[in-house]
């Protein structure tokens, strides 16, 4: 639901690239509070949420 209602990677999107987003990142962790709700989620392809996951993000 989320990536249909934003189907292009925010971080692509902030460096001025257009990438369709195939993964959907959770802000604050679920294991750590966060939630499924929409402010929480950020849109992203892969390689950018390998990015952000890999720097504990």
């Amino acid at each position: 639901m989320h990536l249909r209602a934003y189907p292009l990677c925010a971080d692509c999107a902030n460096a001025g690239r257009v990438v369709v987003a195939t993964e959907v990142h959770h802000r604050v962790a679920l294991r750590n509070g966060g939630t499924h709700d929409s402010d929480n989620l950020l849109s992203l392809c892969k390689p950018c949420h390998s990015v952000r996951t890999a720097r504990g993000e």
